[in-house]
C-alpha cells in the first residue's frame, strides 16, 4: 500500500531554469528522507534548532498531508531540489476567518538542496502553484503562514501578490518572534493579472485579422476572465498585445480574452503594439499555429481544454522548445 497519495497533475514553468512540479509519490521518498533529516533545511521550514526527522515521521507527515493536498516534487533542469504542496486549509482558526463554504488552501514548500537557495526558484514555483490553485482548482483564497525570521519566505509570498493580514506572537522557544499570515484571494489574483494601457496607445482590430500564437486555451483561465468580462462595455476590456508578423497582427498574450470576445459575438476589440515581446519567439509560436491550420481565433474554438491538459499540451511544449 502506498504511503503518499499521489495525483495526475504536472506543472511546467521557470525562466532561467526549467521548473517542473511532478506528482509526489513513494518513488521520491529517498529525497524526502534526506531533506527532512538535514537540520539546516528544517531550521528554515520548521523554525527549530537541531531538528532531524526519521523515516517514520517523514512517512507520517507526507502520508497524512497528501490525503488532502496536491503534493509535488520540484525539479530544476531535471534535478530534484525540493517539494511543495497545495493543501486544503487544516487550521480551524484560519478557516473561520473566511465565509462558510469558501475553498481555502495553503501552500507549503521546501528547497532541500541547499545549493539552490537564494536563486529565486521558490518565488517561481510558488507562482506556478498559485496559477494552478486559481486556474485549475478555482480556489477562493490562499492563506499561507511563515515566521518573521524566515525573510526569504516572506518575500516569496509578497512577490506573488500576497498581503500580510495577521501577526501572532510566538513562544520564546521559537526562532522568530512573530508568525505572519499572508492572504491572496481569487479576486485579487484576477485584478493583478489585468492591464491598463493609455487610450492613445490603443487601436481597434477585427478578430478575423488576429493571428493566434498559442495552440490551446485553458478552460480555467477562461472561467476567470468571465468573472470580469462584460461584452457590453468594451471600454472596460483589457486591450490585446500584438505584433505585426507578415501582414497579420499576431497575438502575443491575452488569447483567453480574445476567445471570450469571440464567444460573446464581438467582431472588433481594442489592441496595442507589444513593446516587450521578443519577435523571434512570437514568430516561432505563430509557425506552430499555422502548421496546425490555426490562422484566426475561431480556429481555437475546439482547443479549449482543462487546465491540467493545458499544462501538458502548451506550457510543456513552450518550456521544451525555449
Amino acid at each position: 500500500m502506498s504511503i503518499i497519495k499521489t495525483h495526475d497533475i504536472t506543472l511546467y514553468g521557470g525562466n532561467e531554469v526549467d521548473l517542473v512540479l511532478r506528482p509526489l509519490s513513494d518513488e521520491y521518498l529517498p529525497f524526502l528522507y534526506k531533506w527532512n533529516s538535514d537540520p539546516d533545511v528544517l531550521y528554515w521550514t520548521e523554525g527549530g534548532l537541531n531538528l532531524s526527522y526519521d523515516a517514520a515521521l517523514v512517512e507520517q507527515i507526507y502520508g497524512g498531508v497528501s490525503q488532502n493536498a496536491h503534493c509535488f516534487l520540484v525539479e530544476a533542469d531535471g534535478i530534484p531540489i525540493g517539494e511543495c504542496w497545495l493543501q486544503k486549509m487544516n487550521l480551524e482558526k484560519v478557516k473561520v476567518m473566511y465565509p462558510e463554504g469558501f475553498d481555502v488552501r495553503r501552500i507549503d514548500m521546501m528547497i532541500g538542496e541547499k545549493n539552490y537557495w537564494n536563486k529565486g526558484l521558490g518565488t517561481e514555483f510558488v507562482r506556478m502553484l498559485v496559477d494552478f490553485a486559481f486556474y485549475g482548482e478555482h480556489v477562493d483564497v490562499l492563506h499561507c503562514i511563515c515566521e518573521d525570521c524566515n525573510v526569504r519566505s516572506c518575500r516569496v509570498w509578497e512577490k506573488n501578490g500576497f498581503t500580510k493580514v495577521l501577526e501572532e506572537s510566538l513562544p520564546e522557544k521559537r526562532l522568530g518572534k512573530w508568525r505572519y499570515h499572508y492572504r491572496f484571494t481569487r479576486d485579487e489574483f484576477v485584478e493583478k493579472g489585468r492591464i491598463s494601457i493609455p487610450v492613445e496607445n490603443q487601436f481597434t482590430v477585427s478578430l478575423n485579422e488576429l493571428q493566434p500564437s498559442q495552440l490551446y486555451i485553458s478552460e480555467g483561465k477562461m472561467r476567470l476572465v468571465h468573472e470580469w468580462f462584460d461584452p457590453t462595455s468594451l471600454d472596460k476590456f483589457d486591450p490585446i498585445p500584438v505584433l505585426e508578423v507578415g501582414n497579420r497582427f499576431a497575438i502575443t498574450d491575452g488569447h483567453t480574452r480574445v476567445m471570450a470576445a469571440l464567444f460573446a459575438g464581438l467582431e472588433n476589440i481594442p489592441a496595442y503594439i507589444d513593446p516587450d515581446e521578443i519577435r523571434s519567439s512570437v514568430e516561432t509560436r505563430v509557425s506552430w499555429c499555422q502548421g496546425e491550420n490555426i490562422f484566426r481565433p475561431s480556429d481555437l474554438v475546439n482547443r479549449v481544454v482543462a487546465h491540467k491538459d493545458y499544462e501538458k499540451l502548451w506550457r510543456k511544449r513552450c518550456m521544451e522548445n525555449s
